[in-house]
């Protein structure tokens, strides 16, 4: 019974967010507070609704589908590893969050959670590259109604949806469905949903730090692709064999040349032990080489070189496109690789502003959902209403 009892508590502590009560004096309900409300539910379109959410749950898989395949680039591996290092660095004392309340009983338990329980300095870096890499991120939260939040389990992204919107009475309630279980309802303490938001289009899924590399990924693939072909099939230098054909008649030439091309590409080899004469290719010519009879005049038999491969150093256009890449992956070229001035002791973050505000919005998304899981356990040890907030989380700079 007391494990149903909190339960229910905590479903209804967070089943639309957090819900702290505050001490508040003269604290007297109005009754046009709840207007905004009831004017959502009426102007509320369930038609459009419905058509967005079927239409960003057809696109979300064919997203993740693509980010898989990205990561088989090395230049969209390295980002992400650097996204995930960077996002989740350790301090000088080797640890990744820093716990701070006034409360020492609530900072014990906290402290115990997330480098005990959850091992954070371990898991962290996982969960936030594939946050980077999918722009969601789904962990199940193991709850004792004793021992409060006592493990957490990642789901595959493709395996569970979020659903919002299902009951009119609270708009904002939230809750989760795993498909591959039988399509279990969850609630929302029972579920971590890291998400980066960034564009509407997606919600009320996140968005993938890759979005915007999709289609340079493509177009970069490809030119790399031709590139390989072109060289490949332009590079090797090719010979042209004039063969004169005397006075050899023209219904006979075909024949004339192909006895010559045999003698040039062909060694007799006498097998001692049998006698039989075997004709082995000869290793030392080029293949596909032009073979053209010609006739009369001082011309006579002789070879020339074709040079190959032209534009095999003209690679602009791969460059062009990886330049974009790079600008849409926002991690500055020096750290991929790629040649670049960069200060010797800088980090990352202090040599590109913008990556360092990258980062920032990463973190604030951890946060987020780090404080919702310490309150969770919080509120399984018996502290209740503005107790839940005696604390601050933060990742390293």
């Amino acid at each position: 019974m007391a494990e149903e009892s909190l339960f229910n508590r905590l479903t209804r502590l967070f089943r639309s967010g957090p819900k702290i009560k505050r001490q508040v004096k003269n604290n007297k309900k109005s009754d046009s507070s709840s207007s905004a409300v009831e004017l959502f539910k009426k102007h509320h379109s369930d038609v459009y609704n419905s058509t967005l959410s079927a239409y960003g749950s057809f696109d979300r898989m064919a997203r993740y589908s693509d980010f898989g395949e990205m990561e088989s680039t090395p230049e969209i591996a390295s980002a992400l590893d650097i996204y995930s290092e960077e996002t989740v660095s350790e301090d000088a004392d080797g640890r990744v969050l820093h716990i701070y309340s006034e409360n020492r009983k609530i900072k014990e338990l906290l402290e115990t959670l997330f480098y005990d329980t959850l091992n954070i300095n371990f898991n962290m870096v996982m969960w936030v590259r594939n946050l980077c890499k999918y722009g969601d991120f789904f962990l199940f939260n193991d709850v004792h109604p004793e021992y409060g939040v006592v493990s957490a389990y990642p789901i595959p992204i493709a395996e569970i949806e979020r659903e919002e919107g299902f009951d009119p009475e609270d708009p904002s309630a939230t809750r989760f469905r795993w498909l591959t279980q039988g399509n279990t309802l969850l609630e929302n303490w029972q579920i971590s949903h890291f998400r980066l938001l960034g564009n509407d289009a997606f919600l009320p899924y996140g968005s993938s730090v890759l979005e915007s590399a999709r289609r340079i990924w493509r177009q970069l693939i490809l030119v790399e692709d031709a590139m390989l072909v072109y060289r490949v099939i332009r590079s090797p230098d090719r010979r042209v064999f004039y063969i004169d054909v005397g006075n050899v008649p023209p219904e006979d030439v075909a024949n004339y040349l192909e006895q010559a091309k045999t003698s040039l590409k062909k060694n007799m080899v006498i097998d001692r032990t049998s006698g039989q004469v075997d004709l082995r290719y000869n290793p030392l010519s080029v293949d596909e080489d032009y073979f053209i009879p010609v006739r009369g005049g001082d011309s006579g038999t002789k070879i020339e070189n074709l040079s190959g491969g032209a534009n095999a150093s003209a690679i602009e256009d791969v460059e062009y496109i990886q330049k974009k890449l790079f600008a849409a992956l926002k991690v500055p070229k020096a750290y991929l690789g790629y040649d670049e001035e960069i200060g010797a002791k800088a980090t990352l973050a202090q040599e590109d502003i913008r990556f360092s505000r990258t980062i920032q919005r990463i973190q604030k998304t951890i946060i987020s959902e780090l404080n919702k899981l310490a309150m969770i356990h919080l509120y399984s040890h018996g502290f209740e209403g503005e107790e839940l907030l005696e604390f601050q989380l933060k990742l390293s700079n």
